[in-house]
């Protein structure tokens, strides 16, 4: 009601005659009395003013208006002065997002390609990881299917998860703050975390609970935020752990960003966890015990030349591949499998020591102890089947020899005695030259 009587004021003629006969009034009544003390004119003026019906009218919308105005021009510019409405404002709408992250000492960043649809939620994703443990990666996402190139080991793999997706949405609704600025106002309101705006374009959200600290800056100009530190608090100290940069606002990514099958190397070995069932199922077998049959069914499917079968246990890899990978390691009999050996830091792993005998390429036999890695939970749709996922050197070089049929102690005997007899040798001669022979 108030908002449609002040639009019909400022709208209407009356108003603005109100307005104009007002001003007029006002002008030759303080022209009367310009030579009165400035101490008694405001009163007067005061009384002047409320001595007229049209006037106090017109007085008391005008007081309505600059209410409202007031408290408009008060909401616009506390955005400028603490940053956090302009941004939610300017953030409704983010259906592409560019962004970088940093760790200290970190040569090259990490870099990620998001879209997400009009609800704000994410619908495709690719990332770069430069600097893992598994040298570099890069993956894509979507809901129905992951693709992840593992380059420094030339792999490329393909499965179906939901943990990517939650990670790709933290990062969009970093950078989209109208969930994050709220929670942010509502945590302060319980006395969960410190909200400090004192410095222009800049927010600092300090946590109660947990030792740690984000500093939002924002762009005066747009109202985006560029980036993003975040701390950790050691010892009342700050130590930076990340720095996240956003990057190319609502700049469309081309769709082909959403895929690797055209970038991946021909020769790159393909694990497909989508379009075949992996792994061994543990059924009613303690953790120790599916652990160890997972290994033992490994490798006695190498054994009996059953790739197709080794691959699927060694997270799905294609049967031609698994036959190119192991089938050079000759593997004749299992001697022993296990036990168990939980791995805490881990997850849910284990480490399966083995005894294997295996046939070299020239008919030799060795025996191969190797400590093959193993846990549940990889294939998230298939959560109770255990694969392979480390622990096994396909090089032949790394594989230690220990010769079962003699050869190699007569070897070894060969190689001991010559050098035996060469340092006799040497001794004896410097004997007949009168010259002291060299200590052992």
């Amino acid at each position: 009601m108030w908002g449609q009587l002040l639009k019909w004021c400022c709208e209407s003629d009356l108003f603005e005659r109100a307005i104009r006969w007002q001003t007029r009034f006002l002008f030759r009544e303080l022209d009367k009395s310009k030579e009165a003390s400035s101490a008694i004119l405001q009163p007067n003026i005061w009384g002047i003013i409320m001595k007229s019906r049209i006037t106090k009218f017109a007085v008391a919308v005008i007081i309505a208006i600059a209410a409202v105005l007031s408290v408009s021009i008060f909401i616009k510019s506390v955005p400028a002065a603490f940053g956090i409405e302009q941004v939610i404002d300017a953030y409704n709408n983010v259906r592409f997002l560019h962004a970088k992250q940093l760790r200290p000492g970190q040569k090259n960043p990490n870099e990620f390609w998001i879209k997400s649809d009009e609800q704000g939620r994410v619908v495709k994703a690719r990332y770069y990881l430069p600097e893992t443990e598994d040298g570099i990666k890069l993956i894509t996402w979507t809901p129905e299917r992951t693709e992840h190139w593992a380059k420094s080991k030339h792999r490329f793999f393909i499965y179906q998860t939901k943990r990517i997706e939650g990670w790709m949405q933290s990062i969009l609704e970093q950078c989209q703050p109208k969930l994050v600025m709220k929670k942010f106002l509502e945590d302060q309101k319980a006395g969960k975390v410190d909200i400090d705006t004192q410095k222009p374009a800049v927010i600092v959200a300090t946590h109660k609970a947990e030792p740690k600290k984000e500093i939002y800056y924002i762009d005066q100009e747009t109202g985006l935020i560029t980036h993003i530190e975040f701390y950790r608090i050691e010892n009342n100290r700050e130590v930076l752990k990340s720095t996240t940069k956003f990057y190319d606002y609502n700049v469309p990514i081309d769709e082909k960003m959403f895929s690797l099958k055209d970038e991946i190397p021909k020769d790159v070995i393909v694990y497909d966890t989508i379009n075949q069932l992996v792994g061994v199922s543990q059924g009613k077998m303690t953790d120790e015990q599916a652990a160890a049959e997972t290994v033992r069914q490994f490798f006695q499917a190498l054994v009996d030349k059953d790739y197709k079968k080794a691959g699927l246990i060694q997270g799905g890899m294609l049967e031609e591949y698994a036959k190119e990978e192991f089938g050079r390691l000759g593997v004749a009999k299992i001697i022993s499998i296990g036990p168990a050996i939980p791995q805490p830091d881990w997850g849910h792993g284990f480490k399966v020591p083995c005894k294997l005998e295996i046939i070299n390429s020239d008919g030799r036999k060795s025996i191969w102890k190797p400590g093959v890695y193993v846990r549940s939970g990889d294939d998230e749709r298939h959560p109770d089947r255990w694969s392979i996922t480390g622990g096994i050197e396909t090089s032949m070089e790394n594989i230690p020899l220990v010769l079962g049929t003699g050869i190699g102690l007569v070897i070894f005997l060969g190689i001991l005695a010559f050098l035996v007899w060469h340092i006799w040798r040497k001794r004896k001669q410097k004997r007949k030259e009168g010259m002291q022979p060299d200590a052992f």
